[in-house]
């Protein structure tokens, strides 16, 4: 089998357990800041959102290691995290948009997949929409016509200081070891601040699935930027038609929604299947087989359509908002985070302060919370 073949095959393996243990974990950040914004006085309510910590922890030192250990390059990935380009209102902007989206859709874009896995059919059009939102915005002059004249100017060139990536080593001038050393300090401390709420016996399951998610991000950046991602590279460039989107990179799933648009709509090209592509598929899969295992898996009907067409507008948010920030809560919240990247961190800001936004509107408005993490 041709490299380009084997990685794609390896990369659909380690969706497979990325989306199980996404089902199994019940991993979900809107759920875990509505427990933190809901309970601010009681931490110990913070089990969920500590779940989501643990994941973010493992793809932090993962990540660090696998830069020294196997050579992995993180400064050019797809994504371009660590860009020099500080795309501040990028960041600002797109996050704050996602958080209020995710709000109204119940759920970031993974979430819904996992709850589609579940058998919510609820969560069908919201990925529909997230998926053709993304496809325009990046497939099409849309974001070229409509949003980059005003945004492209809200962003700030790093090289100006002589500072040529923005990753938190780079920007106190330090080199590998310093990139390690913060990796190891940034991720226990947030695996220390997760057994404050959820300790490890008593949440191993959680502890468990979240941490084969941060895995998981940090097996597919070794996968795509190590011997066999660089063996696809080379295979790729002697093909007519070289498979789209190769590079190192890790997960996201708003963005490859977009891909798989494009892929299905030009099924016999091959090229198209992306990381993205399978990304998706084997995440689909991956939950559908947890639920089917742990006998959770039942059809569920969809809303009302007051509360469908929140869930609709939501995921309009989400696609706009995803493609503006450059990344979503796993786009930045695991993959650019774990790489450090000063702007993930400030995606990721942004996207929690537009969920408390939305939340206490939802709140003003009466709208009742939902199960978004059954």
């Amino acid at each position: 089998m041709e490299p380009t073949s084997t990685l794609l095959f390896a990369l659909f393996g380690v969706a497979l357990v990325f989306g199980a243990a996404s089902q199994f974990s019940r991993i979900c950040l809107i759920g875990g800041l509505r427990d933190w914004f809901a309970q601010s006085q009681d931490r110990s309510q913070g089990a969920r959102l500590a779940v989501y910590l643990i994941a973010v922890g493992v793809a932090i030192i993962g990540a660090g290691l696998l830069q020294i250990w196997a050579g992995v390059d993180l400064n050019d990935t797809k994504p371009p995290f660590r860009s020099p380009q500080f795309a501040w209102g990028r960041y600002i902007l797109g996050g704050f948009l996602f958080g209020i989206g995710m709000v109204m859709a119940r759920g970031c874009p993974l979430r819904n997949m996992v709850k589609l896995g579940q058998g919510s059919l609820q969560a069908l059009p919201i990925l529909i929409v997230v998926a053709l939102t993304t496809y325009v915005m990046t497939r099409t002059s849309v974001y070229a016509d409509w949003f980059l004249p005003w945004v492209g100017g809200l962003s700030f060139d790093l090289t100006r200081l002589g500072v040529q990536h923005q990753d938190l080593a780079s920007l106190f001038g330090g080199g590998a070891a310093l990139s390690l050393t913060l990796s190891l300090l940034i991720g226990f401390g947030l695996l220390l601040l997760a057994t404050r709420a959820l300790p490890i016996m008593r949440g191993w399951v959680g502890w468990l699935g979240a941490g084969l998610v941060g895995a998981m991000v940090t097996a597919a950046y070794y996968l795509t930027g190590g011997s066999l991602g660089k063996a696809a590279q080379e295979a790729a460039e002697l093909m007519d038609a070289p498979p789209e989107g190769l590079g190192t990179q890790s997960f996201s799933f708003a963005a490859p929604l977009g891909d798989v648009v494009n892929y299905l709509s030009h099924p016999e090209h091959t090229a198209a299947i992306t990381f993205g592509v399978v990304a998706v598929a084997g995440v689909l899969l991956g939950a559908v087989a947890s639920a089917l295992v742990r006998r959770e898996f039942s059809w569920q009907g969809f809303g009302n359509l007051r509360e469908s067409a929140l869930n609709l507008g939501g995921a309009l948010l989400l696609g706009v908002g995803s493609v503006l920030a450059m990344g979503c809560t796993v786009g930045h919240g695991f993959s650019g985070i774990a790489t450090l990247a000063v702007g993930s961190f400030l995606a990721m800001a942004a996207i929690v302060f537009g969920t408390w936004v939305a939340l206490r509107v939802e709140a003003a408005l009466g709208r009742q919370p939902a199960a978004i993490c059954r």
